[in-house]
């Protein structure tokens, strides 16, 4: 062990020794300059910059003084338009004039329908025509108690018209002549022992009609408008009715308002069985229409004699309307408060019910007061509508009631009058929709509730009334037409003298026409097509369905 330690001494001072030597040696060869290579990197150091822009400032200021001047020297030019030819219009070709008309049919109970219209040559100065209208029906009416009665009824219009024109003035008349024939085919069907009678009535009128009237359009001057009217009424039962009357109205403009007056005489000589009755009223009617750009305004008052042989009496009422157009033609409320006098001649009340008695008393009916408003406007530029609600408050109303003429044959046939003291309260509804010339529709309704001062009800008032009107063409070639009919439930007083409840109804009527060319064209309407005896007047039940075809002519 100690031998293996000495040999480790001495192998390390050995080696230490040749390491030396080793080093020496190289200390005389080595060279002690030392030079690195690397690429060159500059730098720059960091340094403020100065922002203050160097300004030179120039203390001596020159205002520039300088003149000048134009020197005008004219330079004459020479231009000759070439002549110019006058334009002209190409006059636009008038449509064919169709002077006569002329309209025939048959049907079912129609013997015959026939309408004539003449007119002449078309003329800047003056025109004239004519017109004529027959129509002649023999139905058979069934009542309740299955028993057919005949009711012949016909209708004759006659009219000629003319007009002059002259250059700022128009003078137009007419005269004509209406027969209008009826039986009294009701009865009191409830007695078995009653038989119907063929008593017929024929009623008779002769009119004539003139207006001359200004028709300028400088607001400067005076505008007027005077009407004569004249008519003799006669029917078989020695009713003899005549009228006379004579309207003139003047307006002027003052700025943008408008002032007038309408003064009118209208008389009436009456004789019948019970003996000579006159009736006369003076209608004098001063007012003022104002207007704005979105509102319209009317006020007047309307004074009238009564004097109709029963008492004469002198009415003053308002009449008066003001509107305003909220937006735009669309929604346009309005108000309204008037009064009037309406004469009950027995022309009007023929027309409405041809089975009165002529013999009845009659004198007229004053409207008191009668105050409304409402909304009128469109929904677009197509659909139109108006509604509206009013209160009326009318002093001897006419209404219609059963009577007999012979108590040994009560047939209760004939209508007396009797007058009462009537609130009405009205509210109505229109609207009409008329998308293009093709199609066009209107629908309106009534409703009313009345309040009675002594009769028990409003004898055959209806407490609704609805209408809606169809016209539809089809292809230029077919026109379909519809009117739609319904009335409320009606009272009347049987032969009893107790109410009766009379029911409401609906009345559907079509026509269609087809055009073969522009003059000739072949049609065929159809009446009450739901086939109801509906009674507008108490036991006079109305036909049932009916029809009529023919043919039309313009030439």
């Amino acid at each position: 062990m100690k031998r293996k330690f000495n040999n480790l001494i001495l192998l390390s001072t050995l080696f230490i020794f040749g390491s030396s030597n080793i080093i020496l040696a190289q200390d005389d060869k080595m060279v002690k300059e030392v030079q690195v290579v690397r690429p060159y990197e500059p730098s720059i150091s960091d340094a403020n910059k100065i922002n203050i822009q160097p300004k030179i400032v120039d203390t001596i200021r020159v205002n520039p003084n300088f003149s000048y001047s134009i020197i005008q020297r004219p330079i004459s030019t020479y231009f000759t338009p070439a002549p110019l030819s006058a334009a002209r219009m190409v006059a636009e070709p008038l449509p064919d004039l169709s002077r006569n008309y002329l309209r025939l049919g048959i049907g079912n109970s129609i013997l015959p329908q026939a309408e004539f219209y003449f007119a002449s040559n078309r003329n800047s100065d003056y025109t004239y025509g004519a017109w004529l209208k027959y129509f002649n029906n023999k139905p058979k009416i069934k009542f309740d108690n299955s028993n057919e009665v005949k009711a012949p009824a016909s209708n004759i219009d006659m009219l000629l018209f003319g007009k002059r024109m002259f250059n700022d003035k128009v003078l137009s008349g007419d005269i004509g002549y209406n027969q209008i024939k009826r039986t009294y085919y009701g009865y009191n069907f409830y007695n078995a022992a009653l038989q119907p009678s063929n008593d017929k009535q024929a009623i008779n009128r002769f009119a004539a009609n003139f207006e001359f009237k200004s028709t300028t359009k400088d607001s400067s001057k005076f505008n007027y408008q005077a009407k004569a009217n004249f008519y003799h009424l006669n029917d078989k039962y020695d009713l003899e009715e005549n009228m006379l009357k004579g309207m003139l109205s003047v307006n002027k403009f003052i700025d943008k308002e408008q002032f007038g007056g309408d003064i009118m005489y209208i008389h009436y000589g009456r004789n019948n069985t019970d003996g000579s009755k006159n009736n006369t009223i003076i209608r004098i009617k001063p007012w003022a229409h104002f207007s704005g750009k979105q509102w319209h305004a009317f006020a007047g008052l309307n004074v009238i004699v009564d004097a109709n042989g029963n008492v004469n009496e002198t009415y003053f009422f308002p009449n008066a309307f003001i509107s305003y157009d909220i937006v735009s033609h669309y929604v346009i409320p309005y108000v309204e408060i008037n009064g009037d006098v309406e004469e009950n001649s027995y022309y009007t009340l023929l027309s409405t019910n041809p089975w009165l008695y002529t013999s009845t008393e009659s004198w007229n009916s004053v409207n008191k007061l009668m105050i409304g408003g409402g909304i009128k406007g469109k929904f677009s530029p197509v659909v139109s509508y108006n509604i509206n609600a009013n209160y009326s408050i009318i002093d001897s109303l006419a209404l219609f009631r059963n009577i007999s003429i012979d108590t040994n044959n009560p047939l209760f046939n004939r209508f007396g009058l009797v007058f009462d003291n009537i609130e009405r309260t009205t509210i109505k509804g229109e609207l009409a929709l008329e998308p293009s010339k093709l199609f066009r529709m209107s629908i309106s309704g009534e409703f009313y509730q009345y309040k009675t001062s002594k009769e028990a009800k409003p004898w055959h008032l209806p407490n609704y009334k609805i209408a809606t009107s169809i016209e539809y063409i089809l292809m230029s070639k077919l026109k379909i037409n519809a009117l739609i009919a319904a009335e409320g439930k009606r009272w009347a007083i049987d032969a009893s003298s107790s109410p009766i409840h009379l029911d409401g109804f609906l009345d559907f009527n079509l026509g269609a026409e087809y055009l073969y060319n522009k003059r000739a064209s072949i049609f065929i309407n159809f009446n009450n097509i739901t086939s109801t005896a509906y009674q507008i007047w108490y036991l006079y039940p109305s036909q049932k369905f009916n029809m009529v075809a023919g043919v039309s002519y313009k030439f």
